[in-house]
């Protein structure tokens, strides 16, 4: 659960006598509960891992068919322990996907019901592996493995995030486009992701000013941020990670809140697909705030 803010902050036209433009700061937050709003977001961020950290594999999906098993050299290979040599295959017409058992597979639809024959279906299961038909956009799908016996699924581990510090929630005026533009965005699995860039945020950091390509969705009353800084190599995730904003109109402030910097399924799984940032969303300033990097993890 993320502080929102609902107020705009009006920009004073002159500072001192000097006529300089004077920076708002972002309205003041209750310092009791703004802690346990942080408390409670990274237990949700916890809990997310208990849905990615047990994907253990992902295939794309074309047109025809896509066998798969456990004998070696099949399209999508599984484990000999809950799949026989070849267990079955996909058919994919379009969107739509088929099903079909191999005699003997005793394959279980997502329901536990025996899959007894060529079935539209968008999952299926050997043993405890479920095999889910992803749809990623741009025309693709992809088959993704996930153990529902792992152990994250009950008892996920702890993320950890810096401290709080209020240095790291800041004031951000909203710059709009003068039209919002589709966008297609690079992913990490080779392919591309559709959105709109809507505008820019433009802050300060420590008297710094700073941009970011914000993206949006019609009806989403938050912005979808990614971004790069040089905690990268070190602390947190290689990748990037994000903020989303509250929605404001064109020249009003929203807050940037890097406390509440979260990762990407990709920063705890090689078998997700997720998108890259905009080259131009590279901080040059370090930001210690947010979520930093599961070890052990293996993401992109």
């Amino acid at each position: 659960m993320k502080p929102s803010w609902s107020v705009v902050v009006v920009l004073a036209a002159v500072l001192g006598g000097c006529g300089g433009e004077r920076w708002p700061e972002p309205p003041a937050v209750d310092a009791v509960t703004y802690q346990k709003e942080h408390l409670a977001w990274q237990d949700e961020q916890r809990a997310g891992l208990s849905y990615v950290l047990p994907i253990t594999g992902i295939w794309p999906l074309a047109d025809g068919e896509t066998a798969f098993g456990s004998q070696d050299g099949l399209p999508i290979v599984l484990p000999a322990a809950h799949f026989p040599p070849r267990a079955g295959a996909f058919l994919r017409a379009d969107r739509t996907t088929t099903v079909v058992p191999a005699a003997g597979a005793a394959l279980r639809l997502g329901d536990g019901s025996t899959l007894d024959g060529p079935r539209e279906a968008d999952a299926v299961m050997g043993g405890p592996i479920r095999l889910e038909v992803v749809d990623a956009g741009d025309d693709r799908q992809w088959v993704m493995a996930v153990d529902s016996s792992h152990a994250a699924i009950e008892n996920p581990p702890a993320i950890e995030s810096y401290p709080l510090d209020q240095r790291w929630r800041v004031s951000a005026r909203f710059d709009s486009f003068d039209r919002p533009k589709p966008v297609r965005v690079p992913d990490v699995r080779g392919g591309f992701m559709q959105f709109t860039a809507v505008g820019e945020l433009v802050f300060r950091v420590n008297g710094d000013e700073m941009r970011l390509t914000a993206f949006g969705e019609e009806g989403r009353d938050d912005l979808f941020v990614m971004f790069k800084d040089p905690t990268n190599q070190s602390t947190t995730y290689s990748g990037y990670r994000i903020v989303t904003p509250k929605v404001v109109k064109d020249g009003e402030w929203t807050v940037l809140d890097f406390n509440f910097a979260l990762n990407p399924p990709c920063a705890y799984s090689k078998f997700t697909t997720c998108p890259l940032p905009p080259p131009e969303n590279r901080l040059p300033v370090a930001v210690e705030a947010g979520l930093k990097r599961l070890p052990g993890a293996e993401g992109y």
